[in-house]
């Protein structure tokens, strides 16, 4: 048979103490209450996540918004630009300076106006002979507000007809 202790020499289990155990209750309830908190926290960075990418995509399709307003408000510029050289100097202006500038014995078959920066000028002219285009030249150099006036290519037998770019300057 089997022996029975002796519980009068054996030491009984003895309880911890009731600190040691609020300790241990303890510290399972802060394990707990972390992992809580850190998959909290984990679900957070994803929305965050989220709202980046969403903040993103709207930042994209914003800026490509805006380069097509920047690219209408160039061409407008260039537009409103054009459109205060054109009142500066509208075309009946300028064929009347050159009416002024041209002798009788010379006349603009063409004239095409352009307004950017500048405003340039290309002239057809068709003059008697050699020496009222000579004139003619002369006089669009000295009189009128013309700048940079450049004339083509001309043959000096009998009628003269060639072409002459300038710049046009404000009235002196």
């Amino acid at each position: 048979m089997r022996e029975q202790p002796d519980f009068s020499t054996t030491p009984r289990p003895r309880r911890p103490p009731a600190r040691e155990l609020l300790a241990v209750v303890l510290g399972f309830l802060v394990l707990f209450l972390s992992l809580g908190h850190a998959s909290a926290t984990r679900r957070e960075a994803g929305a965050a996540r989220e709202r980046l990418a969403a903040v993103r995509r709207e930042i994209g399709s914003l800026e490509a918004r805006l380069r097509a307003v920047d690219a209408r408000t160039t061409q407008g510029g260039e537009l409103l630009t054009r459109a205060a050289a054109a009142g500066e100097a509208p075309p009946e202006r300028i064929v009347a300076a050159i009416a002024r500038a041209l002798p009788g014995d010379a006349r603009v078959e063409r004239l095409t106006v352009g307004y950017g920066d500048a405003i340039s000028l290309e002239m057809m002219l068709v003059a008697r002979d050699a020496a009222a285009w000579d004139r003619a030249l002369a006089r669009l150099v000295e009189a009128g507000p013309f700048e940079e006036v450049i004339p083509g290519p001309e043959r000096r037998d009998g009628e003269v007809r060639t072409s002459v770019s300038a710049r046009w300057a404000e009235e002196r």
